[in-house]
């Protein structure tokens, strides 16, 4: 099971400078007109060159932290369970039995569908919502996966048997 880095890396980091950037945008059109928000504003207008390598530092940052936290992925994958693991500084890591997943959707954005990747979202019984999404696998992979965690009835096979 392998993961497309490359794209892991430029969703994540541009996932968290968007956040980023209307975060900022936000506090600056809400901020009053003397507030340290305002005046940093007007730093940037009158010392563009430190402005621009400022935020090129954050973003340079920002991808460093994307690629670490992608080289941390992890997908198992037993008889019984499906294992994920991410993160270094924020942990997440997320178990669900085979037999409870119930629907699997893939997908890809343009950047996925560039790079060759997919992202699966696994639902299991009783929930009504994603209880586990796989990032930016490989598309043979997560095709692969999706194959074989698939739960009967799912399966391209017994949908149009079924049709």
């Amino acid at each position: 099971m392998t993961f497309n880095r490359a794209a892991f890396v430029i969703n994540t980091a541009s996932g968290w400078i968007l956040r980023a950037g209307l975060l900022v945008l936000g506090v600056s059109v809400l901020a009053p007109p003397e507030s340290l928000a305002r005046v940093g504003i007007a730093w940037m207008k009158q010392n563009p060159t430190p402005a621009t390598a400022i935020f090129a530092a954050i973003a340079a940052l920002t991808v460093m932290l994307a690629y670490n936290r992608a080289r941390s992925l992890r997908v198992d994958v037993s008889e019984l369970v499906i294992e994920f693991e991410v993160g270094k500084l924020v942990r997440k890591h997320q178990i669900i039995k085979l037999a409870d997943i119930r629907n699997i959707k893939s997908h890809a954005n343009l950047i996925e569908q560039k790079l060759g990747a997919a992202t699966l979202k696994l639902e299991t019984v009783g929930t009504g919502g994603v209880d586990m999404t796989l990032p930016q696998l490989n598309a043979d992979d997560a095709e692969a996966l999706r194959q074989q965690i698939s739960p009967r009835g799912n399966d391209k096979e017994d949908l149009n048997r079924a049709a």
